[in-house]
């Protein structure tokens, strides 16, 4: 649906205005996306403040599983996982700013425990781990 710059102007309140104006495209009238925040990894809550913190998973789980953190620390919890995001064949990745240690462990398909004491993470850290599922 094409719309004139003047309508899609209209909706907008006054101090609005003068910074979208610059943001529409004169060939659809569709507002450009002017935010380049990143995207979060995962599902748990994301803090406001703190540094970037990596977890990497080290392990090949076969074609159709998944890698899951459960913890306590920047969102996560005991009770149900957060998925990784698949980087490889071999490696299994989550990333935040977080402003507080995590104590995390590693699940296959939020199911299976990965064997083995918790693991901690500090805020700016990256940390990679192997887990065993034995």
């Amino acid at each position: 649906m094409k719309t004139k710059k003047s309508a899609a102007l209209a909706v907008l309140k006054p101090t609005e205005i003068k910074s979208t104006s610059s943001a529409l495209n004169s060939n659809s009238g569709a507002l450009k996306s002017t935010s380049s925040a990143p995207k979060p990894t995962s599902g748990a809550a994301k803090s406001t403040s703190g540094a970037l913190t990596t977890i990497e998973v080290k392990i090949d789980v076969g074609f159709g599983n998944a890698v899951f953190l459960r913890g306590q620390g920047s969102g996560l919890t005991w009770d149900h996982g957060v998925p990784l995001a698949c980087v490889d064949g071999g490696t299994w990745r989550w990333s935040q700013t977080v402003a507080s240690p995590i104590t995390f462990k590693v699940l296959l398909n939020d199911q299976v425990w990965s064997a083995g004491n918790d693991f901690v993470v500090t805020p700016g850290q990256k940390l990679e781990v192997s887990p065993s599922f034995a």
